[in-house]
């Protein structure tokens, strides 16, 4: 058995965003000079508008690759570069997040019984980025990699954006199948319809109880620790 986890709402919460909240130091360091705070603001939420654009378009829209660059172009001064701590700052000074209940404990108990874990997340932030959150929320080490569309340019539920990280968790681990392999997720539209196509299980938190109106979710769960229970059952059946 092999598990990969979507990021947000799957293994951390967000309880608030506001993408101004990593703005405003970025422009007291650097733009201060340069433009007012109402303005930047003014450029973020345009920006956001050309973010939403691309993921309809199944691109992604990277923040340190992408969207940095353009603050300079806009506004002059040297593009600003972040390193993967400070990137993860932004993050988290954007997204106000914490631990989903039961998570860590149910990661440690899959860590005992050497079931295989990853994460596959869309996001503007890179893979290290997104791996430092974890480390810094204490559960990082439970897993063997991390992939962001950041990284690879297209987003869930792009087939070749799973086939990537398939492809990557089965090289690592020859004894099992891709029959073996769960997606966590929390999105119908990404996690479990991209997980569907990819020719994986898809296990999808719904906790809004909404209708599986595809029939793609094999299994479904209102909380991500709710997972136990199916991993238990399959393991069973196996042993």
């Amino acid at each position: 058995m092999i598990l990969i986890f979507d990021f947000f709402e799957t293994l951390l919460n967000i309880k608030t965003m506001d993408f101004n909240c990593g703005l405003k130091p970025l422009w007291e360091k650097h733009y201060k000079d340069k433009c007012s705070l109402e303005d930047i603001c003014e450029f973020g939420e345009e920006l956001f508008v050309h973010f939403q654009n691309m993921h309809k378009e199944g691109k992604e829209f990277p923040f340190v690759k992408d969207e940095l660059p353009l603050y300079a172009e806009k506004y002059g001064g040297e593009v600003v570069s972040m390193t993967t701590d400070e990137e993860a700052d932004f993050l988290m000074l954007c997204n106000d997040m914490e631990h989903i209940s039961g998570v860590k404990e149910m990661l440690d108990e899959f860590e005992k019984d050497r079931i295989p874990m990853y994460v596959l997340s869309n996001s503007g932030f890179t893979a290290k980025a997104l791996w430092t959150i974890l480390d810094r929320f204490g559960i990082g080490q439970y897993f063997s990699n991390v992939w962001s569309s950041a990284d690879y340019g297209k987003i869930k539920p792009c087939r070749e954006f799973f086939d990537m990280a398939i492809d990557a968790v089965l090289l690592e681990h020859p004894q099992e199948r891709k029959e073996d392999i769960l997606f966590i997720g929390d999105t119908y539209s990404t996690d479990v319809i991209g997980a569907h196509n990819a020719g994986i299980k898809a296990v999808w938190i719904n906790r809004k109880k909404e209708e599986d109106t595809l029939k793609y979710a094999t299994f479904q769960i209102v909380e991500t620790n709710g997972l136990i229970d199916i991993v238990n059952s399959i393991r069973g059946t196996v042993l």
